[in-house]
């Protein structure tokens, strides 16, 4: 049968190589080797892997393209049919979903959707232009003029998502139903409400409008409304401007009020140190009386005391000198009479010679 080369090649080619590399030994072999030539079908083997390679990618592109659809984590996901139109109950939610060909979801998203009504670039619409309810004061104004900026967040429900498709449509449809549902509640809201509300009890009015919201989009969308906010409340140029001035005589009448209060405390000060003054002035009037009182009775039994040791002394001298009645009237005049007029000399009747101490007085 001979080598596999011989089968390879044509019978005399073949025996003529072998025989020569028999001949040249083995170190010619290994120089004579490579004068053999390529044997066919290496280069058919790797374009063929090369084919089989490529035709795998392309079916696992085809069966991505047609078999498997994907959902962003926050998304739902309902699987319609193109053809027919038919949309499966079961709805799914993010990652990768093995479909059938033909088919693909229907998204909804499931995080909170916002919906806003301003001036802005990026809201779903202006702002929602409606009136208050009358004004107390004013009942044949019925209610001012207003345009209420706001913003809405919902939610889609998965349990409910299949009653949205079949009322509402896809997405886009029915987020446009609900803003036009937001803004109707929104406007007839604000109808109960006086405008003086819309700047003293605004969260009040904020939930009222939260709950009507929410009850109006559950009934008519099957969604729900977590949050609600009111961004700005804009009235009339010319009635701002009224309320403008009535706030700043409100704020007047307020500073009045506390300078009136301040007025009163300084008064009462006043009457306090008034009657602090009356007090001190009394008991200054008592201590003055009772000083004065002290004095006099200090002088009188001075005087008392002066007078009695006086009578003592006199008597005292009387006794010594052995003076009469008389002779002691005399000694007290003839003592008035020098302290008035000065030195006095007089005359006493009596023998010469030396003078008793009698004549001598």
């Amino acid at each position: 049968r001979g080598p596999w080369w011989h089968r390879r090649t044509s019978g005399g080619t073949a025996a003529a190589m072998h025989a020569s590399l028999l001949e040249g030994g083995e170190s010619d072999g290994a120089r004579r080797r490579q004068w053999l030539p390529r044997l066919r079908g290496g280069d058919d083997e790797l374009g063929c892997c090369s084919v089989c390679a490529l035709f795998l990618c392309l079916m696992v592109f085809l069966f991505t393209a047609n078999f498997v659809s994907v959902l962003e984590p926050n998304e739902y996901g309902l699987l319609r049919n193109s053809i027919s139109g038919a949309v499966q109950v079961d709805v799914v939610r993010g990652g990768l979903h093995v479909t059938g060909p033909f088919e693909s979801f229907l998204r909804f998203p499931a995080a909170l959707v916002t919906l806003q009504f301003s001036a802005s670039h990026k809201a779903d619409r202006a702002a929602v232009a409606t009136r208050t309810g009358a004004d107390p004061q004013d009942p044949d104004s019925g209610g001012q003029p207003i345009k209420i900026s706001c913003a809405l967040q919902f939610q889609f429900i998965k349990e409910t998502l299949n009653e949205v498709y079949y009322s509402l449509g896809t997405y886009e449809a029915a987020k446009q139903r609900y803003v036009l549902l937001s803004a109707n509640v929104v406007g007839n809201t604000a109808q109960d409400f006086i405008p003086t509300d819309f700047w003293m009890r605004r969260d009040v009015i904020a939930s009222q409008m939260l709950y009507e919201i929410n009850r109006t989009l559950w009934r008519s969308g099957r969604v729900m409304a977590k949050h609600f906010e009111i961004l700005r409340v804009d009235f009339a140029d010319s009635y701002e401007q009224t309320i403008t001035q009535i706030q700043v005589a409100e704020q007047q009448k307020v500073v009045n009020e506390y300078d009136q209060q301040v007025q009163t405390v300084v008064q009462s000060i006043e009457v306090m140190r008034s009657e602090n003054n009356a007090t001190i002035a009394n008991i200054s009037a008592g201590a003055s009386a009772t000083s004065k009182e002290i004095c006099a009775r200090a002088r009188r039994d001075a005087f008392n005391l002066k007078q009695g040791m006086k009578a003592e002394k006199y008597a005292q001298l009387r006794n010594r000198l052995g003076l009469t009645t008389d002779q002691m009237g005399e000694f007290f005049r003839i003592q008035v009479l020098q302290q008035n007029r000065g030195n006095v000399v007089v005359g006493v009747p009596g023998q010469a010679g030396p003078r008793s101490p009698k004549q001598e007085l």
